[in-house]
């Protein structure tokens, strides 16, 4: 599962930021890392932070029992596995970026099954930056021009 960050119609980005300076440029690397990793921090966040209004239920190896999470909240960490999964890679030119989580159910909490509703935590942590991150990059090209 991966939630990605890129720059569109690249080649003509990539063109007009030869025209710019050198500080628009690492303005740009600075803002791809810094959106990234918050939306990697939030989405570890929504998990470790989450508020288990789903039902109890008991788990083994080791017997203990739990409350998971509703329907559309974000999973229930129970071991941890989960969110200490979740990675931020940057692209070799810093201008892209991924945030995966590497846990193999992942998809299945994200997006559900035929017997479990979705649990998401990657798609809401980049929404819910969306409209900041956008004024971020806005300010990075402005700030170096």
């Amino acid at each position: 599962m991966t939630v990605r960050l890129k720059v569109l119609n690249r080649k003509e980005f990539e063109a007009k930021l030869k025209k710019m300076s050198t500080q628009t440029l690492a303005n740009l690397k600075r803002t791809v890392r810094v959106t990234a990793n918050e939306t990697r921090n939030t989405a570890v966040t929504s998990i470790l932070q989450n508020a288990r209004s789903g039902i109890e239920v008991t788990r083994y190896n080791p017997k203990r029992t739990i409350r998971i999470s509703a329907e559309g909240d974000p999973p229930a960490s129970d071991t941890g596995f989960l969110a200490s999964n979740i990675y931020l890679i940057m692209d070799a030119d810093q201008l892209g970026a991924s945030v995966e989580s590497r846990a193999d159910y992942s998809k299945f909490l994200e997006f559900g099954t035929l017997k479990m509703r979705a649990r998401p935590f990657m798609q809401p942590a980049l929404e819910q930056g969306k409209r900041k991150y956008r004024k971020m990059f806005e300010k990075a090209v402005k700030d170096g021009i």
